[in-house]
């Protein structure tokens, strides 16, 4: 069967003038779609009850255009609210942390999902973002009994009390600099304890149910001393600590770099020292003589000398790969925890992939060296070698 709607409802809501002070008033018939609406609550026993709205008069006669008394209670709590204004809101424990789903306020003519925003509903949905940034430092909120507790220089309990009257100081623009404050995910946890520290500070000589009124007059002292606080901590903590770990760093990787060429140096250092003998030890041969076996054996050398090279050039541009892999998750990782400090060392990160940018060109360049020599080797083999190779085998 069909089913009432509080979107349904709104329209009657609307157009009902309330008698002042009671929950009975006197319904307009806007439209089409509110009438049958009116009918269908009439008619039907299970919308009425959803409802709560009992029509005072005959609704078969009824048309748009015509007024009709009828009682008007807050329907069925899973419906939605209707409520006399923003205190009737509140009342509910649950809706000082959290807005409710549906809602309707006779006193602002406004619906949930109005476009246009009454000042009472704007500093309501402004608490509900500060009590949001609040739970975020707190240890523990009961929902249910809108209730925060805090942990830090001792255990606070803080009830979430106020009425619209409280909320008339209320500043969005402090609002948003907690929230900014809470939500920044660097030192997010002790940014947390911070602020717990000083609610806790703050609150501790006020009586229980007057804390969070105390919080929202003094909701600018709370959020200053929260900053000071974080402040300190990170002057303490982070830009000497960092630029330490940092020029570690740096000097490790450029270590691990300069070691990708130490490494094969002295098989480097060799190639002068083969390219000599390939020049000088070269004799013409024209027949299966010693001079044949000599230009074969220091061309095979040659070759082999520089198939062993270039295995061991492949395996440090291998490690140039790793680090510069490595190279990139520390960089993104100083971006995404320093992120305000981080971008007076990401510079010295740029040298460093400036440098195996470099020594990767420096072992490339010395592999085709090497090759060109090897196919040099053999060509002059082929020169000074007449006699046919396989007939000496």
């Amino acid at each position: 069967m069909p089913k009432v709607t509080f979107d349904q409802l709104i329209p009657i809501y609307r157009n009902t003038a309330f008698a002042p002070g009671a929950d009975n008033g006197r319904i307009s018939v806007a439209d089409s779609s509110m009438l049958a609406t009116l009918k269908f609550i009439d008619s039907d026993e299970s919308a009425f009850e959803d409802s709560a709205i009992r029509i005072d008069g005959d609704t078969q006669n009824l048309q748009v255009g015509d007024s009709i008394d009828a009682d008007i209670s807050t329907p069925r709590l899973g419906l939605g609210l209707l409520a006399k204004d923003m205190d009737g809101v509140i009342a509910a424990p649950g809706h000082r942390i959290a807005a409710p789903a549906r809602f309707y306020v006779i006193s602002e003519r406004f619906a949930y999902n109005d476009a246009t925003i009454p000042a009472s509903v704007a500093r309501y949905r402004t608490a509900l973002r500060l009590v949001k940034s609040l739970s975020e430092a707190a240890a523990f909120v009961d929902p249910h009994q809108a209730e925060a507790t805090f942990l830090g220089p001792g255990r606070l309990r803080v009830p979430i009390l106020y009425k619209t009257a409280d909320l008339v100081g209320i500043t969005e623009a402090v609002v948003d600099e907690l929230e900014d404050f809470v939500f920044e995910k660097i030192h997010k946890d002790q940014k947390a304890a911070i602020l717990a520290s000083n609610v806790i500070e703050l609150c501790r000589h006020q009586p229980e149910n007057e804390r969070f009124r105390f919080l929202l007059t003094h909701l600018r002292e709370l959020v200053s001393k929260t900053q000071d606080g974080y402040k300190l901590f990170a002057s303490e903590f982070s830009y000497e600590k960092i630029k330490t770990k940092t020029e570690e760093a740096i000097n490790d990787y450029t270590n691990k770099i300069h070691k990708t060429f130490h490494d094969i140096q002295n098989q480097v250092m060799g190639v002068p020292v083969a390219t000599v003998i390939v020049a000088t030890q070269f004799k013409a041969a024209t027949a299966c003589g010693v001079e044949f076996w000599a230009n074969l054996a220091i061309s095979i050398g040659a070759t082999l000398f520089v198939l062993l090279l270039s295995v061991a050039v492949y395996n440090q541009l291998l490690t140039l790969n790793t680090i510069e892999d490595d190279l990139g998750r520390q960089k993104e990782k100083l971006g995404r925890d320093y992120a305000s400090i981080a971008a007076q060392f990401l510079p010295l990160y740029g040298k460093l992939g400036t440098r195996i940018c470099a020594h990767r060109w420096l072992l490339r360049a010395i592999m085709i060296a090497c090759w060109a020599g090897v196919i040099l080797t053999w060509y002059i083999f082929n020169r000074l070698t007449t006699v046919q190779v396989w007939s000496c085998l």
